[in-house]
């Protein structure tokens, strides 16, 4: 890499980008929560309102998450890299868990929404069950990703290719 994205040295830039991190993870979940605020996990109307709003969100933690993984390989961070892991396994275990009640409730819904509403509420499903899944196989491949070292691309190459690649010298015959 060159010196202009050497975090090494840098600790105010790696700040910087820890806070970008922080505020792209935690922000649109402050934002979705001032709006299913109060809890009301027995209301089967609260929670499709809940998913919708939590389901639009999902961008930008990804980025943030995606970010300090490419962080974490700059710095390379095995710690950084494997929180990552975990905090997108999370993601994914509860995006997962999150569809299947989504489904069940969408069903449910169904029978009590009226003629004039079920375009929308038809819309909606849809719009929320595709977010919501495509987000899953998303922080899934982040998962996979981080857990994954760099050098496993170098696998099934011999120690003269990765000595050549990286400038060393390999072997050397003869006088």
């Amino acid at each position: 890499m060159s010196d202009l994205f050497n975090l090494q040295d840098d600790a105010p830039v790696r700040r910087s980008l820890l806070t970008l991190v922080l505020l792209l993870i935690v922000v649109p979940f402050v934002q979705a929560g001032s709006q299913i605020l109060p809890l009301q996990l027995t209301n089967i109307q609260w929670r499709f309102g809940a998913a919708n709003a939590l389901s639009s969100v999902l961008m930008l933690p990804f980025v943030g998450l995606t970010l300090l993984l490419v962080m974490s390989r700059m710095l390379e961070s095995r710690g950084m890299s494997r929180t990552v892991g975990i905090v997108a396994a999370i993601f994914t275990l509860g995006l997962m868990a999150s569809l299947g009640l989504f489904a069940l409730d969408a069903m449910q819904l169904k029978a009590i929404v009226n003629s004039r509403m079920m375009d929308a509420f038809e819309t909606t499903t849809v719009r929320v069950g595709a977010v919501s899944g495509l987000f899953c196989l998303a922080f899934a491949v982040l998962t996979l990703s981080a857990f994954q070292s760099p050098a496993s691309r170098l696998v099934g190459r011999t120690k003269g290719d990765k000595r050549a690649e990286e400038g060393g010298v390999g072997l050397i015959v003869g006088q």
